[in-house]
């Protein structure tokens, strides 16, 4: 387990039995000229993509004060490493009201279909709760590689505080030093309802982003060679968000800035 500089907060995860992508990779340092790159060597990384996933949920029952989540959205960031980098790719979907729920799912279906990748997200447990009331559920391999019962191997991290009480993903990011969104319910009820999506998507987009970024804090809590391993992550991470035009890309790259991590 692991206590977070930022604040009381320990962590645990839930693996498959395939290799973690901390314990697959092996790193040098070379050097080249007055340059210093960071290389990552291949030969025992069987599996060298890692895709964290967030939901989207709108709260249809905070009026009644009887708090009842249904997805409506998904992000989906992707770190592939090609080489002596790490390319990253992110993506997302939100449903339109007068959309089948199956569209969800068939998104999902389409991002996790690659076998060669490691799934990781925080409390997928509660997400796959969530996606497997919908309509065509027992029909999908997403949903099924999202619970750990498809080829990927699956990493699900959770937290809880000194207390023993579980963290929201949210509470998880605040003691990490995470930027994530912060979701008001009945702003989100309203804006979903009136097919105003924009912000959805944008706010899916960054926590799929702080999940990468919580995730790879687990990870480098290992040890030391996951340690190395998440460095060198980090700046190529770094650098993706840095040069994206992309909004929620934005907002973590001036968050990293802020706090040096």
């Amino acid at each position: 387990m692991l206590r977070f500089p930022a604040g009381p907060f320990i962590a645990t995860d839930r693996c498959s039995c395939r290799p973690s992508l901390a314990s697959a990779h092996r790193l040098r340092r070379s050097f080249d000229g007055e340059s210093r790159a960071l290389v990552t060597e291949l030969n025992m990384l069987p599996l060298p993509v890692l895709t964290t996933v967030t939901i989207a949920r709108l709260d249809i029952g905070h009026h009644l004060n009887r708090p009842r989540a249904i997805p409506i959205g998904a992000a989906a960031l992707t770190g592939r490493v090609q080489g002596s980098g790490v390319h990253f790719h992110l993506d997302s979907f939100v449903l339109q009201p007068s959309d089948p729920a199956e569209k969800l799912l068939v998104w999902l279906d389409q991002r996790l279909a690659e076998e060669q990748v490691t799934i990781a997200g925080y409390q997928l447990a509660g997400a796959t709760a969530l996606l497997d009331a919908l309509p065509g559920a027992y029909w999908s391999s997403g949903l099924r590689s999202m619970a750990g019962l498809g080829a990927q191997p699956v990493m699900s991290l959770s937290a809880r505080d000194l207390r023993g009480a579980p963290l929201t993903f949210e509470q998880a990011c605040l003691h990490a030093g995470i930027r994530c969104s912060r979701i008001e319910s009945s702003m989100r009820f309203s804006a979903w309802c009136r097919s105003v999506t924009e912000q959805i998507d944008h706010q899916t987009q960054v926590d799929a982003i702080a999940a990468w970024r919580l995730i790879m804090k687990r990870l480098s809590s290992l040890d030391q060679h996951g340690a190395r391993v998440v460095d060198a992550m980090d700046e190529h991470l770094a650098g993706w968000l840095r040069a994206s035009s992309n909004g929620a890309a934005s907002l973590h790259a001036c968050d990293i800035a802020a706090i040096g991590n």
